[in-house]
């Protein structure tokens, strides 16, 4: 893929191995953890990962170490979360809010359209709201511990041969989106006709014109290749995917405290190096696949927003108007 080592070799080196104080690395039990994802092995998300193996084995010398396994190896998330949730093959997890609402209905707050503006501000509302506010649920209903929430970045629409500036420019496309509330609600109310398509099934489904439309962060395009088979790309920004870092509770409450502060350090860098590799290197993604064919059109904003009003209605009857009304009021 397509992003730079040198990037990765460079978040590295700035991040600092977390060193427990009065206690060497001798003094860790011998640890074997998994920690399974469905990102492409060259997504940022599992750059993300091999940054948190690599810490947690510096950091107790070499005694625990940390297995990850890429590209849903070990299955889809809801299987993986299912794993995880019963302490099965799965010790870490980096899942979807959209599937994290099977378990914690709430969340679906998150699936909303057009919550954040930039990525500053998601980034302040994720660390200063959502971390504390799904914390308390996610460990009753999923027996997992929230360790961070990675970027996994702003939705745009991509298509065939079909230019998007507006909101009705959608009416009538054949777009596959995700099973998620959130995401059917919006391209609903836009009038477009949805198709919820297996992910591993959205390449083929796209080049022999099965849909003519996806939606996904610039950095998934890219990574995925839907370049090849989309030339269209219209930055809408309707949605601000994140999914977060879990680790079985079981298996967290087990750890020594010393180790417990290991895994979080490591966890909170592997997040933040998301946040490096997604946000700040989005600009940089968009000209490259403008130089892969893709035509990037920017759109009409407000024609999209105003036509959310049905979206919010079905989010809300799932979340709660008042879960949702707090993560408004915490936005603003």
């Amino acid at each position: 893929m397509k992003y730079k080592t040198t990037v990765l070799a460079a978040a590295v080196a700035a991040c600092t191995v977390f060193c427990v104080s009065s206690v060497n690395a001798a003094e860790f039990e011998s640890m074997k953890l998994s920690l399974a994802h469905t990102a492409a092995a060259s997504h940022a998300h599992n750059q993300a990962a091999m940054l948190f193996a690599k810490e947690v084995s510096e950091a107790t010398g070499g005694k625990v170490k940390v297995e990850v396994y890429p590209a849903g190896e070990l299955g889809d998330q809801p299987a993986l979360l299912d794993q995880c949730f019963n302490g099965g093959d799965v010790d870490l997890v980096i899942a979807s809010q959209s599937n994290m609402t099977t378990y914690v209905p709430k969340l679906a707050a998150l699936g909303a359209p057009f919550l954040f503006k930039d990525y500053d501000q998601a980034h302040k509302v994720i660390d200063d709201y959502i971390m504390p506010w799904m914390k308390a649920d996610v460990e009753e209903k999923m027996n997992m511990e929230p360790l961070g929430v990675f970027d996994y970045g702003f939705r745009h629409v991509t298509t065939k041969d079909i230019v998007v500036k507006n909101a009705d420019d959608l009416k009538g496309v054949k777009i596959r989106v995700p099973g998620s509330v959130g995401l059917l609600a919006t391209f609903d109310a836009l009038g477009a006709n949805t198709q919820t398509i297996a992910y591993s099934e959205l390449y083929q489904s796209l080049k022999q014109g099965v849909v003519d439309a996806e939606e996904n962060p610039v950095a998934t395009i890219l990574a995925d290749s839907f370049y090849e088979c989309q030339n269209q790309l219209s930055l809408t920004g309707h949605f601000f995917d994140m999914q977060a870092l879990l680790i079985n509770k079981d298996k967290f409450d087990e750890m020594s405290p010393d180790l417990q502060k290991v895994i979080q350090k490591a966890a909170t860098d592997a997040q933040n190096l998301t946040r490096q590799l997604i946000s700040g290197q989005e600009a940089d993604i968009i000209a490259k696949l403008k130089s892969k064919g893709m035509n990037v059109t920017e759109v009409d904003k407000q024609s999209f927003k105003d036509k959310m009003g049905p979206a919010y209605e079905k989010i809300a009857k799932l979340c709660g108007q008042e879960e949702l009304d707090n993560l408004l009021k915490a936005i603003k």
